[in-house]
Parts: structure tokens; C-alpha cells; sequence
């Protein structure tokens, strides 16, 4: 069970974010590296949103279509009453109260982990509604989901606006209130959710060309987003889908040909480029770095027309097995670029004529009795907003499909396919693995632990009882690095799943000159599998594996015993100041006498819980020994 399973729930509409950009280069960390020339104005070194707060939302979305536990499935508007229920997060418009309190839930916040991986963007805070017009419905928090499969989305990308990226994450405290008998398939989805709800977010066309400020239609910093719910299963992680992946095809050597050997060297994270801000080339980002030469020798070469990956599942329903596909986030859209807008009505541009099956013992393609001619050409509902004229899809891209006996038998063991225009456009790897962890990123002081977990696959059945990956850590210059450890606590369970250990020793490390202001350095874990092949993500133009593990260590600090504003606190709230300068306008906390005159509700906010999306500093990169130092300092301060 997953976000592919059923029952389900596939909404769409808008999100929005306008994170910070300035500390996107890592250059602008140094105090004396210019922001903005003599009259005021930002340089390009300030990229696209110099004074961005980090907030994110849903906005305009609705349920477009559902799925019930038979695999059927509805769009009909007055088929039940949750199609076309509003699909909301807190935000401007959508205020929502705490419980037991007059005040309103925070904004979510995306945030991302550093300068040097912003391909992990993290969403802190994310509460979603469904709300039936009776007023009934669920809501919950989502698990901080991070940014995965960012990709190309349209040809020739020039920005965000090009680039489509994945959040999953789950909601496991579902509040389930009012009377829901009025809709009898948010019945059936709430007793099929016992464990909560699995989120899946498909987010493109978001628009970070400052020129489209006023733009009717196209507006700055808001996207497009196409979104499914469904219900958790047992011994799943909220960001791996517990089954099988379809992925472009290996080189031109046949639809069965194995992938080229991994890298003898972990290969090196290009700075700067991963991210849905700048990665393809917004401006005053910095310029790409060059793929390693043994991951471009292996690098497969894109068909014609390119795919991304799609996740799929065979789950049971009823008596039989149906196969779950998710093309959402896979098919290039319609679409280019106006003195440097991008522009698209948000239709595939293969919509139809789509083929599912399987390879065959003789890499012969297969089409399933039930996957053939897919056709997403009459699923697109059009978005009339003022923020963004953009068509939706009414299945968020999502295509199940009934197996015959024979069928369910035969993609057991072998790679699952995709066809159009007569060509394979995706497969499955030979091996059918397809491993995850949770989470992608950890924070690390010194000699500091963190724990994350594997769920390990092979044609969608879990791999138990082994240890079914190595790996190659890597430091921010793509050296190997003994910096970080990790370790093995015990081989797969049942489910697949495995936890490993991540620790750091204690002592500081020698940090890279660019990196001293941040007084942080960064180490890059990449997973082999047993055929000794990268796993995990991959990027496009060219081929690119992002790290299945990031970890940001922390330097050693020990706090003054009496600390004062100009030698310790000032440094530390001034760099924050020069970097988020959206937030002077709230609150200028690079200033003594105004920071004195809110040390209370500056050190409430330094004091959250790291999850909570209000906790300062947003960035959340910032140690815990140097928080407790300002925090101390902030309370000798209030009432003087």
C-alpha cells in the first residue's frame, strides 16, 4: 500500500513557495562579498528572489478524481461529494486554527539543507485538508518530505519554470471530523487508512522569472501541482515507494542491456545545481560542474523523446492484482520560452497511444491486455486563476490496470515497460531492484549520531534478511571522506527494511576555505546495489545520480561564559540578517536595540521544535551549542 494504492485520491491546482536565494551561492556567505551595487539595487549574485521567506502552500486545489477499493474509477462531478472538495494547507488565503487555540498554524516552510545540495529541498510544516461541503473531511500533518526526482520537465529548460520534482511524505495522526456518511468514498478511504495517509506531490511549472511579478496567468513563484492520496501499509517508508521503478532505458544496446559498472569514486555532487531555485540556470546561479568521466561513459542516452522515471505497484484488489503506475511526473510537457518566460498550458506532449507491459526472456516488449492505447487526452481540466491558466489532470498522471492471472505471473520476475510511438521509453533494470532511504538528509554535531532507514525491493518483493547495499561517502569536493561512518544495525526485515547508523567523531575537521563562514562541512553518501549500480534518483541532461544520503556536520563551539552582542550574538543575527533580507521587513534582527526589544519572542522562536516550521533560523543550520548561546543571551536581555 502507498500513495499508488487504492482506495485513492488524485487532486490538483497551484502550490506555492518563494524561498530566499542569496545564500543559494555559497560565496555570498563571506561578509565582505557584495549584494548590491551603489544604488541599492541587488547584483546577480543575489539570483532570482534575494528577499523570499521560505513559505509554501497549496493554492485552488481540488479533488479531481478518485479511485475506490475495486480499482474503479470516477471523476464524475456528482458521483460523491469529496470530488471536487477543496485540497488545502494553511496559507494566506486558508487560514487554520490550532485546536484548543485562537491562534492560526504557521505557513510551511521549504528549506534547503545547504548551498551545496539543494536538490533536497524540505518542506517543514505541511498540514493538508480535505474538506467535504458539509464540512466534514480529514486533515493532517505531513512527514517532512524532501525534494526527490527534480528533472526536466520541458525541452531545453532554462529555470524552475522547466523542471518537475517529487514530494512524499505521510500523514500518521489523521484527524477524521464531522460526518462523512455523506460520501461514501471518504468512508471507505477512512477505514482503509487505519495507519494514515500516504502523500505524494508532483510540483512543475513554477515560475521564478522576477519579470512575472504582475503577470496575469503566470505568476511569480507559483507552480503547478499534481497530487494522490492513499493509504499507508505496513513497514513503509514515507518517502520509498514499497515497489518497483521504470526508468529511461539503457544506451542504445538493446532493451535488456545491463547498465555500465558504477564509478569507482563516488561521484562528485555538483554544487549548486539541484535544486527546483537555480539548478537549471536561473540566473546568477552558479555554472554547472562537469559530470566525472566514468559517469559519463555510463550515462544512458535519452530517447527522442525523453521520459523521467515512473514509480509502479502491483497491489491486491478483490479476488485479483492490479498494476499502479505513476506517468505524472514522467512525460514532457507542451511549452517554451518568451524572452526568457516560460509558457505552457500544462498538457502532455504525449498524451495518448501509451503502452504498458512488460520485457520478455528475449527483451521483447509485452503490452498488458489492459495497458495498451493509455490516453491521458481526456483528462485535462482547466485552471482559471489569476495566479496561474494551466490545465490539470484529472488522474494526477496515475494509471491502474486490472492484471489477468497469467499476466500477474509474468511481471513477477520480469522488468516492466513502457512504449509510445512504437518505441520502449521505459524499463524496469533487469534486476528489478529498486531501493530508498529515509531520511535523505541528517544533521550532525560533533561526535553525534543520527539513524536513518533502507527499504530494499527486488520486482517489488522485499529483499529480507540481508545487507543488500555498499556505499562511497564523499566529501564537498567529491574526495573520498572518513569524516562520516555509517554502519549496519541489523539486516532487512520482512518489509525490506534496514536501519543504518550515520556518526561523525568529535573534534573539528579541516574545512575548505568557502566553507569556513559557514562553519559546517558537507559529506555525500551514494548507495551500490548488489550489481554494483548507483540506485536512487536520477538526473537528466545529463544523467546524474543525487546522493541517497547528505550529511551537514557541525563544528565544534563552546559558548563565552558572558557573551556579548558585538563579539558573539551580533556575528551570528547579522549574518542571517545580510542573508534572508525579506526578513528585516518583519524584523530587522541584525539590529541590537530592535532585537533587545524582542528578545522574548526571538529566543520563543530559537526554542521550537526543530520540525516545527517556525523554528529560527529557518535554514535550521545552525548548531545546537551556538542557538543555546544566543538563547541565553536573548534572556539576559529581556527587561533590561
Amino acid at each position: 500500500m502507498s500513495y499508488l494504492d487504492v482506495p485513492r485520491i488524485q487532486f490538483g491546482g497551484l502550490f506555492f513557495t518563494n524561498p530566499a536565494t542569496i545564500n543559494n551561492i555559497i560565496q555570498n556567505y563571506n561578509p565582505k562579498v557584495p549584494l548590491k551595487n551603489a544604488q541599492g539595487q541587488y547584483l546577480p549574485n543575489a539570483v532570482w528572489n534575494p528577499t523570499g521567506v521560505a513559505r509554501a502552500w497549496l493554492a485552488q486545489c481540488s479533488v479531481l478524481s478518485v479511485v475506490d477499493a475495486s480499482g474503479t474509477y470516477s471523476s464524475a462531478p456528482g458521483s460523491d461529494p469529496v470530488i471536487g472538495a477543496p485540497v488545502e494547507t494553511p496559507s494566506p488565503s486558508t487560514q487554520k486554527q490550532m485546536p484548543n487555540s485562537t491562534s492560526n498554524y504557521d505557513f510551511a516552510k521549504m528549506v534547503d539543507l545547504d548551498p551545496e545540495q539543494q536538490g533536497r529541498s524540505a518542506l517543514f510544516g505541511l498540514r493538508i485538508y480535505v474538506t467535504l461541503p458539509n464540512g466534514a473531511g480529514c486533515s493532517g500533518l505531513v512527514t517532512v518530505p524532501e525534494l526527490q526526482y527534480l528533472l526536466n520537465r520541458v525541452p531545453n529548460p532554462q529555470s524552475s519554470w522547466g523542471a518537475v520534482g517529487t514530494w512524499m511524505g505521510q500523514m500518521t495522526d489523521v484527524t477524521w471530523s464531522g460526518d462523512l456518511s455523506s460520501s461514501p468514498f471518504l468512508t471507505q478511504f477512512q477505514a482503509a487508512c487505519g495507519q494514515g495517509i500516504a502523500v505524494k506531490l508532483t510540483v512543475d511549472l513554477h515560475q521564478n522569472n522576477p519579470a512575472t511579478a504582475n503577470t496575469q496567468g503566470n505568476m511569480f513563484c507559483y507552480g503547478r501541482v499534481l497530487g494522490s492520496l492513499g493509504p499507508i501499509g505496513t513497514g513503509e517508508l514515507p518517502q520509498v515507494v514499497p515497489g518497483r521503478q521504470i526508468s529511461p532505458p539503457p544506451p542504445s544496446a538493446g532493451p535488456m542491456a545491463a547498465m555500465a559498472p558504477a564509478p569507482q569514486a563516488a561521484p562528485r555532487h555538483p554544487s549548486g545545481k539541484r535544486m527546483i531555485n537555480d539548478r537549471f540556470g536561473g540566473s546568477g546561479g552558479p555554472a554547472p560542474a562537469a559530470a566525472p568521466a566514468q559517469m559519463a561513459a555510463a550515462a544512458p542516452a535519452p530517447p527522442a523523446q525523453p521520459w523521467n522515471p515512473a514509480p509502479a505497484q502491483v497491489s491486491q484488489v478483490g479476488t485479483g492484482s492490479m498494476l499502479h503506475v505513476d506517468l505524472g511526473g514522467s512525460i514532457y510537457l507542451q511549452g517554451g520560452y518568451s524572452q526568457g518566460i516560460g509558457v505552457s498550458n500544462g498538457q502532455f506532449l504525449v498524451d495518448s497511444g501509451i503502452d504498458i507491459g512488460y520485457l520478455d526472456s528475449q527483451g521483447t516488449f509485452q503490452p498488458l491486455q489492459n495497458g495498451q492505447g493509455v490516453s491521458f487526452a481526456n483528462q485535462y481540466q482547466q485552471l482559471n486563476s489569476q495566479n496561474k491558466q494551466v490545465f490539470l489532470v484529472q488522474s494526477s498522471g496515475l494509471v491502474d490496470i486490472p492484471l489477468e492471472p497469467a499476466e500477474a505471473t509474468a511481471i513477477n520476475g520480469s522488468p516492466l515497460a513502457v512504449q509510445a510511438g512504437g518505441a520502449v521509453v521505459l524499463q524496469e533494470q533487469a534486476s528489478g531492484y529498486l531501493m530508498g532511504t529515509n531520511p535523505f538528509s541528517v544533521r550532525l554535531e560533533p561526535d553525534g549520531t543520527a539513524t536513518f532507514q533502507l527499504m530494499a525491493r527486488q520486482f517489488g518483493q522485499p529483499i529480507v534478511g540481508q545487507q543488500p547495499v555498499t556505499w562511497q561517502i564523499s566529501d564537498d569536493s567529491g574526495n573520498p571522506s572518513t569524516e562520516i561512518a555509517i554502519a549496519w544495525d541489523g539486516s532487512t526485515d520482512a518489509n525490506g527494511l534496514a536501519t543504518l547508523t550515520v556518526s561523525t567523531p568529535g573534534g573539528d575537521v579541516t574545512l575548505p576555505d568557502v566553507r569556513r563562514f559557514l562553519d559546517t562541512n558537507i559529506y555525500f553518501v551514494f548507495f551500490l546495489d548488489p550489481d554494483n549500480q548507483l540506485i536512487g534518483d536520477a538526473y537528466a541532461d545529463p544523467p546524474q545520480p543525487n546522493s541517497n544520503l547528505t550529511a551537514l556536520r557541525f563544528q565544534t563551539y563552546v559558548a563565552p561564559a558572558n557573551p556579548t552582542w558585538q563579539n558573539d550574538v551580533g556575528p551570528i543575527l547579522q549574518a542571517y540578517a545580510r542573508l534572508y533580507p525579506g526578513m528585516t521587513g518583519i524584523l530587522d534582527i541584525g539590529d541590537e536595540a530592535t532585537v533587545q526589544q524582542n528578545a522574548a519572542a526571538i529566543a520563543q522562536r530559537l526554542s521550537l521544535l526543530f520540525l516545527d516550521p517556525g523554528l529560527m533560523p529557518v535554514t535550521r543550520d545552525l548548531s545546537s551549542a551556538k542557538v543555546a548561546m544566543v538563547v541565553n543571551w536573548l534572556n539576559s536581555q529581556q527587561g533590561s
